[in-house]
């Protein structure tokens, strides 16, 4: 049993004059673990932004942050990158999007047992039956029940 820790960048939702835009978001863009190439310095980077601390909340510094994640510990020896371009640039959209809902991004170490068991539930299937079967023929369909709404006459 191993901990893994995730680096989580969300946002906590707009609403103007009872109008939601946002409900608030929080995504799971990293899991840190041991595996990683560069783990140690991630985990020194992490302590020197004191993201163990307390969130980060300013948006140039969240900006910052996933910058300097990507260019500092892209995995290039594994072969492999922290982020695909069209994630990094998602990230970096969000960041844009949601700035005047107040972004954040935080640390939370999960035990890798319960995040497998935590993972996106299987979309259940749902059958919806027709009582009537509609024709694409709209000759078929019956005028009596339509009424004008708006309209010239």
């Amino acid at each position: 049993m191993s901990d893994v820790i995730h680096l989580i960048l969300g946002c906590f939702g707009r609403k103007d004059h009872n109008f939601i835009s946002c409900a608030g978001i929080e995504n799971r863009i990293l899991c840190v673990s041991a595996s990683l190439e560069h783990y140690n310095e991630m985990m020194n980077y992490f302590d020197t932004c004191r993201l163990f601390d307390k969130p980060m909340f300013e948006m140039q510094a969240i900006r910052h942050f996933i910058f300097n994640l990507r260019d500092r510990f892209d995995q290039v020896v594994v072969g492999k990158r922290l982020w695909s371009e069209s994630e990094f640039e998602l990230y970096q959209k969000f960041i844009i999007d949601h700035r005047l809902c107040g972004l954040y991004i935080k640390l939370v170490l999960v035990d890798s047992e319960f995040d497998l068991e935590r993972e996106e539930p299987e979309a259940k299937k749902v059958f919806i039956k027709a009582d009537k079967i509609f024709s694409k023929d709209p000759s078929e369909f019956s005028k009596e029940n339509l009424h004008l709404i708006r309209g010239r006459r």
